[in-house]
């Protein structure tokens, strides 16, 4: 990875070219906060406005790049942007055309086996997803290293991707992550020939980062300093949402004229 605790810190990046940049965005603890259940997060209308603005503004290359189903992202009012969900299992363009990989026999097992295990101690939440099953431990600390080896033991029985996030453990989908995903989406109209622009908090963003700076593009950390692909940062969600705004305004009529150069 590119940084390193006693690397100089990474800079906050320039604001978007609308004219040259492709934006993909992280959903949790990059757009919105963590929370201790993931079906208790807030979106502020405020958020869905300047999203839907963004794509306007990017000729609609704009997508969500989430751990979560597309439906979900949905039900928290992301309905008509491209997003890519389940980890780059799933894909819907924002004029509705989708895909989506094939679900491994394995998952109904696994969800199963999750949903058990989390019956066993308080605080502990299984996430039932279309091609994954997660468990969350934030409530439940305790529990992480039995999550975790219950996990693993699945994706190893099952052939089943096993991935790490914050105070969280799933399996799911083998063989594509958010860096696949991207990868995916620059192949197609709207995104094709632009340079991709990612944010991202998780470790699970890191492989979005690094398709992003293989490709030109420019990956933002958003969070505490830490060894990340990304090249630039954002100290978290409030400084997210104001980047966005800032970009946006930027380009108004009457607003404030760019003073940062485009992304190398």
């Amino acid at each position: 990875m590119t940084a390193h605790p006693n690397d100089p810190p990474l800079a906050e990046p320039p604001l978007l070219d609308f004219g040259t940049d492709a934006l993909f965005l992280d959903f949790d603890g990059t757009l919105v906060e963590l929370c201790d259940r993931p079906d208790a997060v807030h979106v502020p209308e405020t958020l869905i406005d300047t999203l839907h603005a963004l794509s306007d503004r990017l000729n609609g290359r704009l997508a969500l790049v989430s751990g979560r189903a597309i439906e979900v992202l949905d039900g928290f009012g992301m309905t008509g942007l491209a997003a890519a969900g389940s980890h780059g299992s799933e894909w819907r363009l924002a004029d509705g055309e989708r895909e989506y990989l094939p679900r491994p026999a394995g998952l109904d097992v696994a969800q199963q086996q999750f949903a058990d295990f989390a019956d066993t101690a308080d605080g502990l939440l299984f996430e039932d997803k279309p091609l994954g099953a997660a468990l969350h431990y934030r409530r439940a600390p305790r529990m992480r290293d039995a999550a975790h080896d219950l996990a693993q033991q699945l994706a190893d029985d099952h052939n089943l991707h096993l991935q790490r996030g914050h105070d969280m453990v799933e399996v799911r989908v083998p063989g594509v992550d958010k860096g696949t995903a991207i990868g995916e989406l620059l192949k197609l109209r709207p995104f094709a020939g632009y340079r991709p622009v990612f944010l991202g908090d998780d470790v699970t963003d890191e492989d979005g980062f690094e398709a992003v700076e293989n490709a030109g593009g420019a990956a933002i950390l958003v969070g505490e300093p830490r060894i990340t692909h990304a090249s630039y940062r954002l100290s978290g969600v409030d400084a997210v949402n104001e980047w966005l705004a800032r970009s946006l305004q930027s380009h108004a009529p009457g607003g404030a004229e760019r003073t940062t150069g485009g992304m190398p």
